[in-house]
């Protein structure tokens, strides 16, 4: 099947020296493209790697850091045209599937012994399984065939022994097939338990160290996908995917020895089979996998609206969007509600197509076998068993078929976490170690050149000092790039062009965690932890005493509010502390940057939420908590920073004035204009020219 599809444009999601993460829809569930893509922009010397993700639509490239990023999206383009006539249907290369469950087993070597207890009991369970029909042709030749059967040959004379006996036999083996059974369904939970944490922990821990970019440039809910709802795909199938496969070997291996044993003849005429088995499962296994992928996509998308809306619920109710809102969940419900029944109609027609081409080989047991009975050539216990065997067989093709859907569902999920896993960040740890103690704090930005869109730059050869112990405010209209700049200093972000150093040297030569642990931040989107006030104050240094806590709410001017609470620094709050209100909020945040005693204070819009006089008392308690820090200060409001030793006014990303509030007012420029438009003095202030 070729498919046609219009070029569609790419959107860079993260961009990094180096490092580019685009959306390409063209590639989304055509693997084949992807595949093509990839190997077409990795043909370029300049081009490290490529990875190009047909469940995502995600394509990351790393390249030559010299190298323009818009070249690279040329190529990517170019790439994605040339090759978007490609066959679908074509020839490919093998889905990575077995060599992710290949690894995903590799995992697991610090649990060997568990794992080869988990295979040996399910090897042993699937053998029992199959051991029932043997039973039932034992006890029909034993009635029918009297001392002439089995038990009759080997010593038992009487009927009354017969009977005994076979119940005795029978007894024996259900008893130990429920032994079995235990031990296997308590270590394979045990096994899938431990996959799940160690997946799980790992997965988060490294995308903690992923760039902040990286982690952005996807939702929320698309991490949440792959930290939760694949990491518990990955443990369904531990948990039982292995087991119907192990039944249906088993029950394989016992059929065909049966038949070997009873009627050769008959074995390998049931033989026949097998071909017709293996071409369906191939057929319907293809696009049974792309289904389950993609009706996997449309239901997290219809999670990441759902998500968004009840996050920002307050704006629905507040536009009156109800409906309409209502109308794109129903809308992206009703696309996965589709992709759903294309999948579960492919996926209820397999295991029906296995069983009737098995059901074929059935009837042909019963009426060829009754047939050599009727004739005397066999017995009819010997055409119980082999009857019975096929029935079971069908049965365990049944487990195996909804088993081989669970692999399907695993692998995609399973390509999604070692992705993750794969993905290294583009800001590499420093060699050189830094000792907060030590630290003076001088901090220069020079000739910083930076966009989030390498075409669009939102820094440009900007250049500015804060010097050590000293307070530096930068403001700016929304959009100048103030917030954009604080975030280099702790290399959330690197810069494309210039250089951030600290005390002499360039921030990129510093151990990342030494640096990070340097520098104390408070942003413009607060975030708190589920937990205690004291614990949230706290969270920079969790062995902080209360007394220490206490003296940090009371320098934040948060101390009245929190006593006012029902439980003091005892009150618990939920994610994000709804209950309490904005300005209350950023108190907590300052508190726990003041607490956490780091020589470099960053400030971003830190008092945006507070009232005037909230913010006047702030002011007054920060003059002492920022005594001997270097203090970093981004405001929309001016008064924030009227008493910083420098301020530097940002527009279009560059730096177009500098020196302190009297300074700046004097020279009635574009800060004096900002003065006077918040003072009321001025309705707007005029722009500036770039």
């Amino acid at each position: 099947m070729l498919v046609n599809r219009e070029e569609e444009p790419i959107q860079a999601l993260s961009t990094l020296p180096g490092r580019v993460r685009w959306k390409v829809p063209s590639i989304l569930r055509r693997p084949r493209l992807a595949e093509a893509v990839s190997e077409a922009v990795n043909r370029h010397p300049e081009v490290a790697e490529v990875k190009a993700n047909p469940i995502t639509g995600n394509v990351l490239v790393r390249f030559d850091p010299e190298l323009a990023t818009e070249q690279a999206a040329v190529w990517l383009r170019e790439a994605v045209r040339e090759h978007r006539w490609v066959d679908e249907s074509g020839p490919k290369k093998p889905r990575p599937g077995l060599p992710l469950l290949k690894r995903l087993i590799a995992s697991t070597e610090d649990h060997r012994s568990l794992r080869r207890k988990v295979v040996a009991t399910s090897i042993a369970d699937g053998l029992a399984d199959a051991v029932p029909p043997l039973l039932v042709g034992l006890a029909v030749d034993t009635v029918s065939l009297g001392s002439a059967s089995l038990l009759g040959r080997i010593g038992f004379k009487t009927a009354t022994s017969r009977v005994f006996a076979l119940g005795g036999i029978g007894v024996g083996f259900w008893a130990l097939a429920a032994i079995i059974e235990y031990h296997k369904e308590r270590s394979s939970a045990e096994l899938a338990e431990i996959v799940r944490h160690d997946l799980r922990s790992r997965l988060y821990q490294h995308i903690q160290t992923l760039d902040v970019s990286a982690i952005e440039s996807r939702e929320v809910g698309e991490w949440l996908a792959v930290l939760d709802g694949d990491v518990n795909q990955v443990y369904t199938f531990m948990r039982a995917g292995v087991d119907p496969m192990v039944a249906m070997v088993s029950n394989v291996a016992i059929v065909g020895s049966a038949f070997m044993v009873i009627s050769p003849v008959m074995g390998l005429v049931q033989l026949a089979v097998i071909p017709p088995l293996m071409i369906s499962s191939k057929v319907m296994l293809k696009p049974l996998r792309e289904r389950v992928v993609r009706a996997k996509v449309d239901g997290e998308r219809v999670s990441a609206t759902m998500g968004g809306n009840l996050s920002g619920m307050a704006t629905v109710v507040g536009f009156n969007a109800q409906d309409r809102e209502a109308a794109r969940v129903r809308a992206a419900s009703e696309r996965h509600l589709e992709s759903a029944r294309e999948a579960h109609a492919l996926s209820a027609a397999y295991v029906p197509t296995l069983r009737s081409i098995v059901g074929t080989g059935f009837v042909t047991t019963l009426a060829w076998g009754a047939a050599r009975v009727h004739s005397g050539t066999m017995t009819i216990g010997g055409l119980d068993t082999l009857a019975y065997s096929q029935l079971r067989l069908m049965s365990a093709l049944a487990r195996a078929g909804t088993s081989v859907e669970n692999f399907q569902r695993t692998s995609a999920a399973l390509e999604r976490i070692y992705e993750a896993l794969d993905e290294t960040p583009a800001i590499r740890d420093g060699d050189h170690p830094v000792i907060p103690s030590e630290l003076k704090g001088d901090v220069v930005f020079s000739d910083i050149t930076f966009g989030y869109d390498a075409s669009r730059p939102v820094l440009r050869g900007l250049t500015l000092r804060c010097p050590a112990g000293k307070v530096t405010g930068i403001v700016g209209a929304t959009g100048a790039g103030k917030s954009t700049l604080l975030k280099m200093l702790p290399r959330m972000y690197d810069t494309q062009g210039g250089s951030v150093k600290l005390d002499g040297r360039d921030v990129r030569e510093l151990r990342l965690a030494d640096l990070r642990s340097s520098i104390a931040m408070v942003s413009q989107q607060i975030t708190l932890f589920s937990g205690s006030i004291h614990e949230n104050i706290a969270f920079g240094r969790p062995d902080a005493s209360r007394n220490e806590v206490v003296a940090a709410a009371t320098v934040a001017e948060a101390l009245d509010f929190i006593e006012e609470l029902s439980e003091g620094f005892d009150t618990t709050i939920g994610f994000g502390g709804h209950t309490l209100s904005g300005g209350q909020r950023q108190r907590l945040a300052i508190a726990r940057a003041i607490l956490a005693e780091r020589p470099i204070l960053l400030f971003d819009e830190a008092t945006s939420s507070l009232d005037h006089a909230t913010e006047a008392a702030l002011q007054r308690s920060l003059e002492a908590a920022t005594v001997g820090r270097t203090t970093l200060i981004v405001a929309h409001r001016l008064s924030t920073v009227r008493h910083a030793d420098v301020i530097y006014v940002l527009d279009e990303g560059r730096v177009v004035e500098e020196g302190t509030h009297s300074e700046l007012l004097e020279r009635n420029g574009l800060y004096a204009n900002m003065w006077k438009v918040q003072i009321g003095e001025r309705e707007k202030a005029p722009a500036v020219a770039s």
